[in-house]
């Protein structure tokens, strides 16, 4: 299995994304419920489409980001698997008297990534539309946002073995943090444990890759989402920067000014993953007038030289 430092992005892939795990919510009043905590239209979804979505706290803070998708008649929840427990804790908070069951499927399903030029070759159930979703018995393919053509496979573990057997012939094995690199290049968020309840969602630009809707209902957080949105003017955003370093910093690390008699952060990462050329590719949340300045360090106002990088979308004056 080829490391994240010997992989170019758009090498053809199959990654081992154990660091994911699946929730499963099912009974009647799933929709109803899921409608009400999340930050995404569950109403818009269907078997064929998959949504991003955020689980955020009454002020707006998001505990978790995730991919969410249906098959059959239950909702499946992609997301790090550090922070399952206290995610299926904190819903069941809410499920009081209505039908509906949340369980951790992480130990008997799980997925694999597939990224690069060939794999539209070496599969024939890529969904058509990015966020897609192809069901084919028990395992689904989702088509998701990056460099190139990418798929993330879903199912009991038995079959995802299977795939990864013969997918593994063809393809370059890799580790789980080439996923997450790839998930960085296409500035798509992941929340761990030590970033919970750090920045509402358009910090991290989830209305800007379809993850939240500002039509539906009430949902925990929805008040100041909403009023960020049509009212406030964004003091910090999500980036893709590039640090001239080869120790990778872990999500929440501190970013700072450098030559700035002001010590106080003016940012923080999100993810970041060694890359093939020396150095971090990574994603930060960091205040829009900072970026103005430049000079932005790492861990220290001495530290490591940040420089911004490109995303594959365009920020708008009011997200």
């Amino acid at each position: 299995m080829k490391q994240t430092t010997e992989i170019d992005i758009n090498e053809s892939v199959i990654c081992d994304t154990s660091h994911l795990g699946i929730i499963k919510v099912s009974g009647e009043d799933t929709s109803t419920f899921l409608q009400g905590q999340f930050s995404n239209d569950i109403n818009l979804l269907s078997e064929t489409n998959s949504q991003l979505n955020s689980y955020n706290s009454a002020k707006g803070r998001m505990f978790a980001s995730f991919r969410l998708f249906q098959k059959n008649e239950d909702y499946l929840l992609l997301l790090p698997r550090e922070i399952i427990e206290p995610i299926i804790k904190r819903l069941r908070m809410f499920v009081m008297r209505s039908k509906v069951v949340l369980d951790d499927l992480s130990d008997n399903w799980k997925s694999i990534g597939l990224s690069g030029p060939a794999i539209n070759k070496e599969l024939t159930q890529v969904p058509e539309n990015i966020d897609g979703v192809v069901h084919d018995g028990l395992v689904s393919f989702i088509h998701i946002p990056g460099v190139n053509t990418r798929v993330l496979i879903v199912g009991p573990n038995d079959e995802i073995d299977k795939i990864t057997n013969e997918l593994n012939k063809k393809l370059t094995p890799t580790d789980a943090n080439h996923w997450k690199r790839l998930d960085i290049h296409a500035g798509l968020p992941n929340i761990y444990s030590t970033t919970q309840e750090s920045f509402v969602a358009q910090m991290v630009n989830l209305p800007l890759v379809n993850g939240v809707s500002f039509t539906k209902g009430c949902y925990p957080g929805q008040e100041v989402v909403a009023r960020m949105h049509y009212l406030g003017k964004l003091k910090k955003r999500m980036y893709r920067i590039i640090i001239e370093d080869n120790t990778t910093p872990t999500p929440g690390e501190n970013l700072y000014l450098g030559d700035n008699e002001n010590s106080q952060s003016i940012g923080e990462i999100v993810d970041a993953q060694p890359n093939n050329t020396a150095g971090i590719d990574a994603l930060a949340v960091i205040q829009v007038n900072a970026i103005e300045k430049g000079n932005i360090r790492l861990a220290t106002q001495d530290g490591p030289t940040v420089n911004v990088g490109e995303l594959p979308y365009s920020f708008e004056a009011n997200t």
